[in-house]
């Protein structure tokens, strides 16, 4: 019996030594277990926390303080690698304070930094006997034991996962299995985050930048939109419906409202043609073109279109109202014209008054009375050819606009008065009506007298003509407008067809037969209402064609009495000198005809030595007490300007006894010596009387 007590009570203890063990095993496993349980709920807060798209800063806490409640850790921490060194993200434990201080040791040192660098777990059961541990400055917890956890994305570590225990040996290789696939988990979640804070970053940068950028683009939108509507041009959209889908403020104010239709816009004709033209364009294609329209309810307008096609059946229009435009170089190429052909017709003027002198002249040397009756007729048809001829002369230069305007100021009513009392005949027999209407106010101007008959008379004819021989009516009207008096003249004829309105100015362009008209009527006209500072019109109406004629009006201080000059019959010159001798006078002419015709006119009464140029005459200066030097203006070799200077630089006492011949007074020289010396001159072609009268005039009047 007391040998089998012995082995009895060793029998219990062992018993007891394994229930022992069993009892820790148990616990272990239990504890194990709940830290398992414990560490799937926290993944799965994790995940939670992930797929709200946390931020990646309160992501490295929340894993540190879920370590801390849900396993037995009593420290965790978070570290991640930036460049060479690991820096601590977040810490947690049961001693830690709220707010941890900044850490972090270089890549390689400490447990940590080993363990990032190495990018593999550190199991360290007594931190005393582990080479690679370092207490952090400032540490505020105890440490027995530490696993450390590489947080990786594939094959890169970038950061730590720190867990710490007071108690040595308190992690084994089931906590290191169970953290590393923690460390895993963890890591592919940052990685998660991080491209989540990312797109976060860039969504909200982009955010921004679309913000931005749309303010840019209504800012810009406002901005176009303010330039397009203060243009002067008429833009719109027109869309494959012939709808207006946008239109500008120049548009609408033209208008008068907002167009819907293009057909609301312009006439049908001009409508069909615009949209012809994008009918037939490719998206990106343009073109432009100009054409007469009505717009709106306005009179016809010129417009320069430019039409683009933006895409299929949808194209931007441009219109440009260039009617004043292209109305002032009509005018710009009317004065051009005139001007040009004026110079040209001045030109032949002078050439034909040095041939119609010698005619008249010599035809007023004739003495009428000893030729018989057929040959006195037959001379009164040359003088009055040469007269007539003359007359047209006169009409050239009055259209080349350089024969200067003898200007006075004078009441427009008493030539209107004038011209009517001479077509009354006319249009009475041919059943024409002339209605004038006319302000109880005088119509002053300071203007041509005959240049203002010549200007209603041509009207008058061209409305007369317009009429033709069907019965009709003349409208005249004249009174003050604007300070300027304005004359109108309206007939009821068939007025001017459009095609030709342009060129009605034009010289020698006329719709008239060729034995009624030359074509010069109405370029006369432009000319003398241009040159006395006014304008003329002409276009169609209800009843047929209306001419407008303004010239600025003035007011005079004392009205002007008009007279005309009656000369008479000029006194017969002295046959000899005061003194008893007969005047010496200088005769210098290139042209032998006209030399011939003033020696002959003039040496039954003076001592007359001819010369035929300009040096000849200067030679022969001091040869005689010249009283009188009668010169040709151009010449060759010297002319009468370079004469008459170099003489009175040598004789100044020549000054006054000088007497011109010319029929060059077109040219600008020649108008300029004329007025700046103030010299005598005459006009050719002349008449014998005329040229006797001037010569007397200047030998004993001046």
């Amino acid at each position: 019996m007391k040998d089998g007590l012995p082995k009895l009570q060793e029998s219990a203890g062992l018993s007891r030594s394994r229930e022992k063990v069993l009892l820790d095993l148990l616990k272990k496993a239990t504890d194990f277990y709940e830290d398992i349980i414990g560490l799937l709920s926290g993944i799965y807060e994790l995940s939670e926390y992930v797929r709200r798209g946390s931020p990646e800063d309160e992501f490295y806490s929340s894993v540190v303080k879920i370590l801390i409640r849900e396993s037995r850790c009593e420290n965790a921490s978070v570290f991640l690698v930036e460049g060479n060194r690991v820096v601590l993200k977040a810490a947690a434990g049961i001693e830690l304070p709220g707010e941890i201080p900044a850490a972090s040791m270089v890549l390689g040192e400490g447990v940590a930094g080993t363990c990032a660098r190495d990018g593999k777990p550190i199991l360290v059961a007594d931190v005393h006997e582990c080479r690679y541990y370092k207490e952090l400055p400032d540490s505020q917890v105890q440490i027995g034991s530490m696993l450390c956890i590489p947080l990786k994305d594939g094959e890169t570590t970038f950061g730590v996962l720190n867990l710490s225990h007071s108690q040595s040996s308190f992690f084994n290789l089931h906590y290191q299995r169970v953290f590393e696939l923690l460390g895993l988990l963890v890591g592919q979640m940052l990685t998660l985050i991080h491209i989540s804070s990312v797109f976060q970053r860039k969504n909200l940068d982009l955010s921004e930048m679309l913000m931005l950028k749309d303010e840019s683009l209504r800012s810009l939108t406002e901005s176009y939109k303010t330039v397009v509507d203060a243009s002067e041009d008429g833009i719109f959209i027109l869309d494959g419906d012939d709808e207006i889908t946008f239109c500008n403020q120049r548009l609408i104010t033209a208008l008068g409202k907002v167009p819907v239709k293009i057909r609301d816009m312009f006439d049908d004709a001009t409508a069909d043609c615009i949209r012809g033209y994008k009918s037939r364009m490719s998206p990106g294609q343009f073109l432009d073109f100009e054409r007469t329209a009505i717009f709106g309810t306005s009179e016809r307008i010129v417009g320069r279109f430019f039409v683009k096609s933006l895409r299929s059946n949808q194209a931007l229009i441009m219109m440009r109202d260039i009617t004043a435009k292209r109305r002032m170089e009509q005018r710009a190429m009317q004065t051009e014209k005139l001007t040009s052909l004026g110079l040209l017709t001045s030109g032949i003027a002078h050439e034909l008054n040095n041939r119609l002198t010698p005619i008249l002249g010599f035809a007023d040397l004739i003495n009428a009375q000893r030729l018989g009756g057929k040959d006195r007729k037959r001379l009164s048809i040359i003088v009055n050819a040469a007269d007539s001829a003359k007359s047209i002369v006169e009409s050239l230069l009055k259209f080349s606009r350089n024969k200067p305007p003898e200007k006075m100021v004078f009441d427009m009513r008493d030539i209107i008065r004038r011209v009517l009392s001479l077509y009354m005949p006319t249009v009475k027999k041919r059943g024409i009506r002339l209605i004038t209407e006319q302000g109880p106010d005088p119509l002053f101007l300071r203007a041509d007298m005959n240049c203002m008959e010549q200007v209603l008379v041509n009207f008058i004819n061209n409305a007369i003509d317009a009429i033709g021989g069907e019965p009709g009516t003349i409208w005249l009207k004249a009174g003050l407008q604007d300070g300027s008096v304005q004359v109108s003249i309206e007939d009821s004829g068939p007025g001017i067809p459009e095609e030709i309105i342009t060129r009605i100015f034009d010289p020698f362009f006329t719709t008239k037969a060729k034995d009624k008209g030359t074509g010069l009527g109405l370029s006369i006209c432009y000319g003398i209402i241009s040159d006395h500072k006014g304008e003329i019109s002409l276009e169609n109406t209800a009843h047929g064609a209306l001419a407008r004629i303004r010239i600025p009006a003035m007011v005079p201080d004392v009205q002007p009495e008009c007279a005309e000059a009656d000369a008479g019959e000029s006194p017969a010159p002295a046959e000899e000198g005061r003194s008893g001798q007969r005047p010496v006078i200088m005769v210098v002419e290139d042209e032998e005809d006209l030399l011939d015709l003033m020696m002959d006119s003039l040496s039954p009464y003076y001592e007359v030595m001819t010369f035929t140029n300009g040096r000849h005459a200067f030679d022969h200066l001091e040869e005689h007490a010249w009283e009188l030097i009668v010169s040709d203006l151009r010449m060759p070799e010297m002319d009468g300007m370079d004469l008459y200077r170099a003489a009175i630089r040598k004789n100044p006492r020549l000054k006054r006894r000088f007497l011109f011949i010319t029929g060059d007074t077109y040219d600008y020289q020649v108008k300029e010596f004329l007025e700046k010396t103030g010299v005598v001159f005459l006009r050719k072609p002349f008449r014998v009387k005329e040229l006797r009268e001037m010569v007397r005039k200047q030998l004993y009047d001046r």
